[in-house]
């Protein structure tokens, strides 16, 4: 049962999320920068990894609420029987007394194919695990975000699946699993269109996608690129080559789920189940893996390499084509050979999602914003903006529900 106690007795919290990922170990972050700022809670974190079972005596040491990465069933049902208030990090398991919050598998799907498209690589692909929840659901953001640029993507077909595809299948097992696709793997990998672009499920899945290009003798990232989410370092920097990954905002998530949970032990009434608050990405993590541009035409490889890194300081196309040693018109011309674009429409491409990178992600004034990305003021901002994502900065920022705000100077 719940810990008996007044309105202004110190909150008894169980954390109950992994340390072994580093994932979790975000997420505890965000919890404890919540607790510093907000509010003193006495938290109760239990070391266990991620499918570890819930202890059967827990509930004798009388909790207020939990916060928990539910891994299976069996975890949600042993949490349940705590009465108590729940906010899950997770996104699978809907508490009856909480909410869900979670890393938007659509925005790390648009993350993953600009990545890809800005360098150059319009064949794309997906490797995940076949019955493992948040595997497809990160397959289905990002075959249905390449169907809006006409991309069909190739996706891999594992051996190694459940042998019942109704039953979910769990996270480290598929993993395990996943050691054992090779062959299949391999023969997967060499069929696909060169230069091709891999997202992974998440990093363990691309380690195991790097692992069989190597067995091939597959070239990474010239013949294939691969980019993995969660970006969990020691996995990534590990890989070989170091594989590039989708950073998760993991420390936003453990904050916004420490400041669901407080309002929820505080105002039972405001439990909301039935969706999932969706937290976006930070951004690419940008390792050897994907560590290329895929243009044939090398004097545009360079220039839009120059675009990539100094877009906020190229103040004119001229200035790119002096930069690279051509004319205007001879750059436009090959550019648009190359890429499909012109080196306006590429600078315009970077600086907007490094501008909408910080409208969601901090408190900078547009103005600000603006100088920062390369625009002469904000109201030029304001109308590229709208053009490319058919919002204003201030109702994208309005959306993004950024936890962090509150705190930011």
């Amino acid at each position: 049962m719940a810990h008996e106690g007044t309105s202004n007795q110190t909150k008894r919290v169980l954390l109950w999320i992994e340390s072994s990922r580093a994932y979790g170990r975000g997420c505890l972050l965000g919890v404890a920068a919540y607790c510093s700022a907000h509010t003193r809670w006495q938290l109760f974190h239990v070391e266990h990894h991620l499918e570890e079972a819930v202890p059967t005596d827990l509930a004798a040491t009388g909790f207020d609420g939990v916060i928990a990465r539910t891994e299976n069933k069996a975890i949600s049902d042993a949490l349940h029987s705590l009465n108590v208030p729940i906010v899950d990090l997770r996104g699978s398991f809907p508490p009856k007394h909480g909410r869900m919050i979670d890393t938007s598998p659509t925005a790390c799907a648009e993350l993953a194919f600009e990545h890809f498209w800005e360098r150059g690589i319009t064949a794309m692909a997906f490797c995940g695990y076949e019955s493992v929840d948040f595997s497809e659901r990160q397959r289905k953001a990002f075959v249905e975000h390449a169907a809006t640029r006409d991309i069909a993507v190739d996706v891999f077909e594992s051996d190694a699946r459940s042998s019942d595809a109704r039953i979910r299948a769990s996270t480290l097992v598929s993993e395990a699993r996943g050691e054992f696709d090779r062959t299949r793997m391999i023969e997967w990998l060499r069929g696909l269109p060169k230069p091709a672009a891999v997202l992974a499920a998440n990093d363990v899945r691309g380690r195991q996608v790097l692992a069989a290009c190597a067995e091939a003798d597959i070239a990474v990232p010239e013949e294939i690129a691969v980019l993995g989410i969660d970006n969990d370092e020691v996995i990534c920097e590990l890989s070989h080559p170091p594989l590039s990954s989708i950073e998760p905002d993991t420390r936003s998530i453990g904050f916004a789920g420490a400041a669901s949970l407080d309002t929820l032990m505080s105002e039972p009434s405001r439990v909301n189940a039935s969706s999932v608050r969706m937290i976006q990405p930070l951004g690419v993590t940008v390792r050897q893996s994907t560590d290329i541009t895929a243009i044939d035409d090398l004097v545009v490889a360079r220039a839009a390499k120059m675009i990539r890194e100094q877009a906020e300081s190229i103040s004119s196309v001229e200035v790119l084509a002096d930069m690279v040693g051509l004319s205007r018109a001879t750059l436009e011309r090959r550019f648009r050979s190359a890429l499909g674009r012109s080196p306006h429409q590429e600078i315009d491409r970077i600086r907007l999602d490094r501008a909408r990178s910080l409208v969601r992600g901090t408190t900078y004034p547009l103005h600000k914003i603006a100088d920062m990305v390369g625009y002469s003021n904000a109201s030029r901002l304001v109308d590229a903006y709208k053009r490319r994502f058919k919002i204003t900065p201030g109702t994208d920022r309005q959306q993004s529900d950024d936890p962090f705000r509150d705190l930011a100077c």
